[in-house]
């Protein structure tokens, strides 16, 4: 028994001694792992002050660093990830989850196809007002706008969805009410989602990978093809063409196909499924398409190997932000929108193309800008930035449908809530104020003061009207009576 102790004991100071060792002289060489990290500097005793010994602050940050910076650290995290992942089937890559049959999802897709992540008719409408308005302005000017929906894995596999997401209790989602609004609006749309569902039971190979967040490989020239067509018939310009010469067919996932898989970061593969991998080759119709694409990674697949091919040049914004191709610069390069308007009247063409893991961001707000650089004269009041805000910061965004599943309340009331409380709070010190923005404090202030919100409350039901609606008619009068009275 003795000799056992012993033999463990040794074991683990020799395990920590060859992670010492590792440490400061890596003499293994660690593949890295995969995902984002932000990672934390080296431990250092230089750290070290009386202050933040007794307050315990060294002690927790130095702890920190030392696990980040611990020899074959990577090692032993894939190592803990493949027992998981084999034993119990857990996968530890954040924001993604394991469904039926294997097949990884982003978690945040599920949420948008079962309506958690639907922002209200109130917000689409206004954007999708606004693209109208848009498309209208550019078409005047010879410059056509297609908004393209994008297909998403939740919706094309929602069999395959774990039963504790409840995929059979869906709700209203954006992409339900932004296809029936573009619908009504005439907006010039393409519904990839719709065309994929359609190929689901006939295309010859999987247009999703079961290891992939994004369309497959495979499925690339179909969306390509579709838009390049729908291009076409906008512009009135005939486009290169292009036509599949080869299917590749490997047994191992590759590029997107497996982005999922990759960041599961396991010791060994995933099991063997069979990838499709098209060759295309482009006819000699003359390339004279300037194109703005305003898209997420979904247009990744089709910027180099498609793109280049088909339009004369092609600007693509990632996420209305970043420039690409500088997309990991450090510090990033963003999109120049100085003379927005101008910039915009020189394209050829506008693609705004969006997955259903992005509707809830409002376009990044690619519908305002463009909107207020053609009508300079509209300032926006700072309450609805923050509500911008809030629908793109992601992690914000992921809290606030946490808290209106905890309260059972709608997503979009909750969303205006914390914007307001954000505007309130800042409110001294915003330049620039508006009317409106004085208007809006007030709605806030009624909101929080209890005897004159239950007056309001009462006047809605006398007459008969919303509360919000009550609301804004008080402000308005509160705000104009002050001001006679100066």
């Amino acid at each position: 028994m003795h000799k056992l102790k012993y033999t463990i004991f040794i074991f683990i100071l020799a395990t920590l001694a060859v992670s010492a060792v590792q440490y400061r002289f890596p003499v293994v060489r660690e593949s890295k792992l995969k995902g984002f990290f932000s990672k934390t500097p080296p431990p250092e005793l230089k750290y070290f002050t009386w202050k933040r010994w007794f307050s315990q602050d060294f002690q927790q940050v130095y702890q920190a660093r030392a696990n980040e910076h611990l020899g074959f650290r990577n090692s032993l995290i894939r190592i803990r990830n493949q027992y998981d992942y084999t034993f119990f089937g857990i996968i530890h890559a954040e924001g993604f989850v394991m469904g039926r049959q294997q097949c990884l999802y982003e978690e945040d897709y599920i949420h948008e196809y079962t309506g958690e992540f639907f922002i209200g008719a109130t917000a689409i409408d206004k954007k999708l007002s606004r693209l109208r308005n848009v498309r209208d302005s550019l078409r005047a000017h010879g410059v056509p706008l297609l908004l393209v929906f994008e297909p998403g894995k939740a919706s094309f596999y929602p069999e395959y969805i774990p039963g504790y997401f409840h995929p059979g209790k869906r709700t209203q989602t954006n992409y339900d009410y932004m296809l029936q609004r573009s619908k009504e609006l005439g907006l010039d749309y393409l519904d990839l989602q719709g065309y994929f569902m359609k190929m689901k039971d006939t295309s010859r190979y999987a247009l999703f990978p079961r290891n992939g967040m994004h369309w497959s490989l495979y499925a690339v020239p179909f969306a390509v093809d579709t838009l390049a067509k729908s291009i076409e018939k906008l512009s009135g310009t005939k486009l290169p063409r292009f036509k599949t010469t080869q299917l590749i067919h490997s047994d191992s996932p590759l590029g997107t196909d497996n982005d999922i898989g990759e960041l599961l970061n396991l010791v060994l593969p995933l099991n063997k499924v069979l990838g499709v991998y098209p060759l295309v080759a482009f006819d000699s119709t003359p390339k004279t398409v300037k194109l703005l694409v305003i898209a997420d990674s979904y247009y990744g697949s089709i910027v180099e190997d498609y793109g280049k091919h088909i339009f004369k040049s092609q600007d693509y914004w990632y996420y209305n932000k970043n420039l690409y191709p500088y997309l990991n610069f450090d510090p990033p390069v963003y999109a120049d929108k100085s003379n927005l308007l101008d910039k915009l009247e020189n394209y050829d063409a506008v693609v705004l193309m969006v997955s259903e893991i992005n509707l809830h961001c409002g376009f990044w707000n690619f519908a305002d800008e463009a909107f207020i650089a053609f009508h300079p004269e509209v300032k926006d009041p700072f309450v609805y930035g923050f509500e911008n805000d809030i629908r793109n910061d992601r992690s914000w965004f992921r809290f606030m449908v946490k808290k209106a599943r905890f309260q059972g309340r709608p997503l979009d009331e909750l969303i205006r809530e914390d914007a307001g409380y954000t505007f309130c709070s800042g409110y001294d010190n915003l330049p620039g104020k508006t009317y409106w923005d004085s208007i809006y404090h007030l709605t806030y202030g009624i909101r929080f003061n209890p005897e004159w919100f239950a007056q309001v409350t009462q006047k809605a039901k006398d007459r008969k009207i919303s509360l919000d609606s009550m609301m804004l008619l008080d402000a308005i009068y509160s705000y104009d009576q002050s001001k006679k009275k100066q």
